[in-house]
């Protein structure tokens, strides 16, 4: 008998690890390194496109780099995709989810811009002379977010029309996947990729650009279309993960995962580019990315590291303060080379970014918001 509870004991014991560490596996598949690395590597190309538009060279690299906002946008589709496909029930209504979510993201955002806005204001003074009083009031609605609204405003981050245009969509699509959910997957984003993006394409030919339709932003359409279109991609992407694939398909997956960023790359530098392949670009972009997403490639194993999770962080503020580098290097460096002033700018921009991304961090981790709130806010006391 005695033996007998023993055996059962370890039974016991081993079948709580196994799941133990079953859970342990679960949440270590957290992070896609992958999709960090070209986080990083397309923040670069945006940088490069800036730089180019500021100099009179003819002979650039990544001439049509503003193509890196299209990944930007389809990644943040899936993401929004993922979020809210697999919230299992409605916790309040729809509208204070919602708004739960976007606001959670300008949380994130927040720091990151005001510390940008501020550094951007002094160096164009430097740069420029002092602002007038109505140009410095009206830059405020660069951290509303709206830029994108159609309200006329002063800008200050004039890249920001990215996060501006995708906060705004969101606030569409959001509420939409979760009433409707998968019919909103199947129907309506179809419909919406179909008839905005051929309408983006027939009407202008190219995804670039900011012209005012009359209604909205020409790039107010484009981040709808594209952020939709990485809805569709996340159902993709779910349908691939269900399947076993032999080592010759990774292989293959990994080979187009691969192939098909490294010739955005390639494709930037061909004359006449945007009006010609904006489109083609996007389709392999595309199908990069749910290669990337699937986990299904050789490498995904290898990404799941600090050091992917850092440089994916680290793009959204290279994102934000390349530009006023651009302008101080392009004012004190007149007699450098295109490649030296690029160079330059690349290095000085990491390294502000990785100083910034520590202070906001630091702050984040040491700010005490129940502390702050005792000096404004009176708690009810039951």
């Amino acid at each position: 008998m005695q033996k007998l509870e023993t055996i059962d004991t370890v039974h016991t014991h081993t079948h709580t690890h196994t799941h133990g560490e079953l859970l342990k596996e679960k949440n270590k598949k957290t992070h896609n390194g992958i999709i960090g690395f070209w986080k990083f590597m397309f923040s670069l190309m945006i940088v490069v496109y800036h730089f180019n538009i500021s100099t009179k060279t003819e002979n650039v690299i990544f001439k049509y780099g503003y193509i890196g906002v299209e990944f930007f946008f389809i990644v943040s589709g899936y993401l929004l995709a993922k979020n809210a496909l697999n919230k299992e029930r409605i916790k309040s209504s729809i509208g204070e989810e919602t708004f739960d979510f976007i606001w959670k993201k300008i949380k994130n955002f927040f720091p990151y811009m005001i510390i940008s806005f501020i550094i951007t204001i002094f160096v164009n003074i430097y740069n420029n002379g002092m602002y007038k009083r109505y140009e410095l009031i009206n830059s405020i609605w660069n951290l509303f977010f709206l830029q994108t609204s159609g309200i006329k405003y002063t800008s200050i981050l004039g890249q920001t029309w990215y996060i501006s245009a995708m906060l705004i969509s969101m606030l569409i699509i959001y509420p939409l996947i979760r009433k409707y959910k998968k019919n909103f997957v199947y129907v309506i984003a179809p419909i919406i990729v179909i008839f905005i993006g051929g309408w983006l394409s027939h009407t202008y030919g190219t995804l670039n650009g900011w012209e005012y339709t009359g209604f909205v932003y020409k790039c107010l359409l484009r981040a709808f279309f594209e952020l939709s279109l990485g809805v569709i991609l996340y159902e993709i992407v779910e349908k691939i993960k269900k399947i076993h694939y032999t080592k010759l398909t990774k292989i293959i997956f990994t080979l187009i995962e691969i192939v098909g960023f490294f010739s955005i790359f390639l494709i930037t530098n061909i004359k006449d580019a945007g009006i010609n392949y904006d489109f083609i670009m996007l389709l392999i972009l595309s199908i990069s990315t749910v290669m990337a997403f699937s986990e299904k490639t050789l490498f995904i194993n290898y990404t799941n590291t600090k050091f992917f999770k850092y440089i994916e962080k680290l793009s959204f503020p290279i994102y934000l303060n390349h530009i006023w580098i651009i302008s101080i290097v392009n004012k004190k460096l007149t007699y450098f080379t295109y490649i030296q002033k690029l160079s330059i700018i690349i290095i000085l921009t990491i390294l502000f970014s990785i100083f910034i991304m520590y202070i906001v961090e630091k702050f984040k981790n040491n700010c005490n918001t129940k502390k702050i709130k005792k000096y404004f806010i009176i708690e009810d006391r039951k």
